[in-house]
């Protein structure tokens, strides 16, 4: 997989009534990104899942090449 484009995210705010806030606007709302908790644990899980993947295969790949050195010193 290759990134293949870089785009700015146009999703609006989401806008709160925090009047007290320190960053609230003249109206009394804050805005906060537009962001799903669910959906970025979900990203979060499949890219640890990835992760884990390549390093068994990495892992794996070095066992066989150790096997095969050790093989050869023994003919």
């Amino acid at each position: 997989m290759q990134l293949t484009d870089v785009v700015d995210d146009t999703t609006a705010p989401v806008m709160r009534y925090e009047p007290g806030n320190p960053d609230a606007n003249q109206q009394g709302f804050v805005a906060y990104p537009a962001i799903n908790p669910v959906s970025e644990m979900v990203d979060l899980m499949g890219a640890v899942r990835s992760y884990q993947l390549n390093a068994s295969a990495v892992t794996a790949a070095k066992q066989m090449i150790q096997q095969s050195i050790d093989i050869l010193k023994s003919s």
